[in-house]
């Protein structure tokens, strides 16, 4: 009798510690953006960063990886490079060229400590639009939706001198209009950046 219940509370345990795992696993693996459903988008590339496998869900910023061990304030100089383009929308060009002049105005607005460089830092910074959607001429005249504001998406990594990842982001934001949304998603990456996270 006694080893019946036994038998019973084990496999209970069992299957409380095998339901536990298993429930955990896809937790994680929710958090990933491999397994998000914005690594599904047939519109927005994944051609920038090196490690799109190692993204997981931010705090400010959608999508990010910051290595172990790292600590940005640590450094004190930083340059960044022209914003590139892997979004094949017309707008995405034009949203890039906004990418330096307002990740220059957050850095400068921010807590990082990091003296903006022309040509030579402790931080290297390349930042990509992956895409930007203006919005359409029904959805305007509706008044609403999912295409009623412009949207981008922008990719940053920063690399220290010998060429290391420091990091690694990517996010999605609206505006007002085109600049606009650049400014936002830009505002939440450094927020992100100041925090780690």
């Amino acid at each position: 009798m006694l080893s019946k219940t036994v038998r019973r509370l084990g496999i209970v345990v069992l299957s409380a510690v095998l339901f536990t795992t298993l429930a955990v696993s896809l937790f994680a693996d929710a958090s990933k953006f491999s397994a998000s459903k914005d690594a599904r988008e047939k519109d927005e590339p994944q051609k920038f960063l090196p490690d799109y496998d190692k993204l997981i869900e931010g705090k400010k910023a959608d999508w990010v990886y910051f290595p172990e061990g790292v600590k940005l304030k640590s450094f004190k100089t930083v340059v960044l490079k022209d914003f590139t383009v892997t979004g094949h929308a017309k707008e995405s060009k034009g949203a890039a060229e906004y990418g330096v002049e307002y990740l220059a105005q957050w850095i400068e607005k921010s807590d990082l400590g990091w003296s903006i460089e022309k040509k030579a830092g402790d931080i290297v910074i390349e930042g990509n639009v992956f895409n930007a959607w203006e919005p359409s001429d029904a959805a305007a005249f509706w008044g609403g939706g999912l295409g009623a504001d412009p949207t981008v998406g922008v990719e940053l990594i920063g690399r220290d001198k010998s060429g290391k990842i420091l990091f690694e982001v990517r996010h999605k934001r609206k505006g007002s209009t085109m600049p606009d949304a650049v400014e936002n998603a830009l505002d939440n990456i450094v927020a992100t950046l100041e925090k780690g996270k």
